[in-house]
C-alpha cells in the first residue's frame, strides 16, 4: 500500500528532483518487502 501511495505522490509532484526522490523511495520500499518475504520463506522451509 505504501508503494502505491508513493507512486501517486510522484505522479502529482511537479519538481523533477522530488519525483526522482519519490520513485527511489518506492524502489527501496519494494526491495525491502522483497528481501523480507524471501527471508521469511527461506526460514519456513524444512
Amino acid at each position: 500500500m505504501n508503494a502505491s501511495l508513493l507512486g501517486i505522490a510522484s505522479a502529482l509532484v511537479k519538481g523533477r528532483k522530488y519525483k526522482l526522490m519519490l520513485v527511489g523511495a518506492q524502489f527501496v520500499y519494494l526491495g525491502y518487502k522483497y528481501v523480507k518475504r524471501k527471508r521469511k520463506a527461506s526460514r519456513s522451509k524444512p
